[in-house]
């Protein structure tokens, strides 16, 4: 491999864009933290390097095969050379540094050569050696990639041998899966370089994520949230959003659900709270809640206020992501067409309840999870 790769530098060495950094890296040094030290995988001639450290940054710049690298930290000024140091690494080998010492480790187009295992064994190394909250950021290649599919020999999906070199092909999709444990800052199929422009290649997979820090959380989170429904020509329907939170819970990301939201502002009735989530989301106005049942609201002479209500049903989170419980109440809203007012879902729409009872009973995992419990008690309620 060292050879392949001796020749591909060398070949690299010639073009008029490998004294200046790379596109990505201009983007990504915006996510970076103002200080610290930098692990770059793959650094091929170093030009990312050296701009990094030419912003003060300390830098460990690593590739397998390190003559073309160390030729041009010659051509550097004393100053750059004095931030950086090159090291010789092979990426499917632990990586001699020491649990949580490093604050950004940056791959531009060296990740993408691995087998799954391997991958994996790869990520869960950097994810080691980052610091709490550190940055993990890389560019690789995409399966919008012309050549993706077209040439080699298939090892196994989305990974092939394609000119003595295995080359492996990322999606959206699998990237959120290889980077599960990061919180996204950024994740598009949006990426290009100065070599593939040349090509009319611009679909590269971007992304730049946080390692999450575990969280102990000293009490549950409260949520309000509305199963809004209608019927529309003697059958009920069900309106259903797409969730859409990338950057902070990439695992649920993508599934069905109705609108929920925090109950974050003191002393703010769980009705009031509900009737502000389906208008901040949907754009729509609560008319009534099915079922509505509360007491009146009981002050003592101590000046203080409080009142009882039922909810449809209640959720609550036993394991895993955050301590969430919830009060879920079946809901009708005015008689307009709804609208998307947030960023954090799309493709909102009205579904025939029993589409979404198949979508249950069928393929749950296309469902937030959070809200599955809900859904159970509905369509037993709707006798569906």
């Amino acid at each position: 491999m060292n050879t392949v790769w001796k020749e591909l530098h060398s070949n690299y060495q010639e073009q008029n864009w490998i004294e200046k950094p790379s596109i990505f890296a201009e983007t990504a040094i915006q996510y970076f933290p103002k200080s610290g030290k930098i692990l770059e995988l793959g650094a091929g001639h170093g030009q990312d390097s050296f701009f990094f450290a030419g912003q003060g940054y300390d830098v460990l710049s690593s590739d397998i095969e390190t003559t073309s690298l160390s030729l041009n930290f010659t051509k550097q000024s004393e100053a750059i050379q004095g931030k950086v140091k090159i090291l010789q690494l092979d990426l499917r080998n632990p990586l001699p540094f020491p649990n949580q010492s490093v604050d950004v480790v940056y791959a531009h187009l060296s990740l993408h050569y691995f087998d799954t295992q391997t991958t994996w064994f790869i990520i869960n190394e950097i994810k080691r050696i980052l610091k709490p909250e550190g940055v993990f950021a890389f560019l690789a290649n995409s399966i919008s990639d012309p050549e993706c599919s077209t040439s080699g020999n298939s090892l196994e999906e989305d990974f092939f041998l394609i000119n003595k070199v295995t080359k492996r092909y990322f999606s959206i999709a699998t990237t959120r899966k290889f980077t599960q444990d990061f919180q996204i800052s950024l994740l598009d199929d949006f990426g290009k370089t100065y070599k593939d422009e040349a090509k009319g290649v611009s679909n590269l997979i971007r992304f730049i994520g946080n390692k999450m820090s575990k969280r102990n959380y000293s009490t549950a989170i409260p949520f309000v949230g509305g199963i809004i429904e209608r019927v529309n020509k003697g059958v009920v329907e069900v309106l259903i959003q797409t969730r859409w939170k990338p950057h902070t819970d990439s695992v649920y990301t993508g599934t069905f659900e109705f609108p929920v939201g925090t109950l974050d502002k003191p002393y703010e009735s769980v009705y009031n709270a509900l009737a502000r989530e389906i208008d901040e989301e949907c754009g729509l106005k609560l008319k009534c809640i099915i079922g509505d049942s509360t007491t009146a609201v009981v002050e003592s002479n101590k000046e203080d206020a409080v009142f009882g209500f039922r909810p449809f049903c209640c959720t609550q989170q036993l394991k895993n992501g955050k301590p969430w419980i919830g009060f879920i109440f079946i809901c009708e809203v005015e008689n307009t067409e709804p609208k998307l007012c947030s960023d954090e879902s799309k493709d909102i729409k009205w579904v025939k309840a029993s589409e979404i009872k198949q979508v249950f009973t069928q393929s749950p995992e296309k469902l937030f999870t959070l809200e599955l419990p809900a859904w159970e008690y509905y369509f037993k309620e709707k006798n569906l």
